[in-house]
């Protein structure tokens, strides 16, 4: 799982970020992600508050995710009805998962989740947490968490 293998993560999320602290730190961790695997990000045109209805803003949405990792071998939701993984649980299924498909891709969803297109297409389903995230601050839990889950992988002390 070295940069430069045929193992790929991609992280397709909606929208962009709009405070530049995420902006820096969402930096931060893709460059530090890279000393460990082929990570890119992905951002698609979101779609809340462009005067469509909900529904439509959703497909809108969706469409763009599939379309952003139509090439990817699995594709891993990130909702809050998905399981619930210690860091240790998230290292270990990102191994499996990068050693069994090579190219997976964590979508990240807007403020109004995901439409049940991209639902259907998900192999599976994760959760940050239980709690109730604002979509841009859970995008940098999330890289933190891919971050910690490749040091805890190489017994590095960032995760101690």
């Amino acid at each position: 799982m070295k940069k430069g293998s045929s193992a790929q993560i991609t992280v397709a999320a909606v929208g962009k970020l709009r405070r530049r602290e995420w902006r820096a730190a969402q930096t931060d961790y893709l460059k530090r992600l890279q000393r460990y695997a082929d990570v890119e990000l992905v951002e698609v045109k979101d779609a809340v508050g462009q005067g469509f209805p909900d529904a439509v803003a959703k497909r809108r949405e969706g469409e763009q995710l599939l379309k952003a990792t139509a090439v990817t071998r699995r594709r891993i939701l990130l909702t809050a009805d998905g399981k619930e993984l210690s860091s240790e649980g998230l290292a270990s299924f990102v191994q499996k998962e990068m050693e069994t498909f090579g190219q997976i891709a964590f979508l990240l969803g807007g403020p109004l989740g995901f439409d049940t297109e991209v639902m259907e297409t998900a192999s599976v389903r994760l959760s940050l947490s239980r709690l109730t995230f604002p979509h841009e601050l859970a995008r940098i839990l999330f890289l933190e968490q891919l971050y910690r889950a490749f040091t805890i992988l190489r017994g590095e002390k960032y995760h101690k």
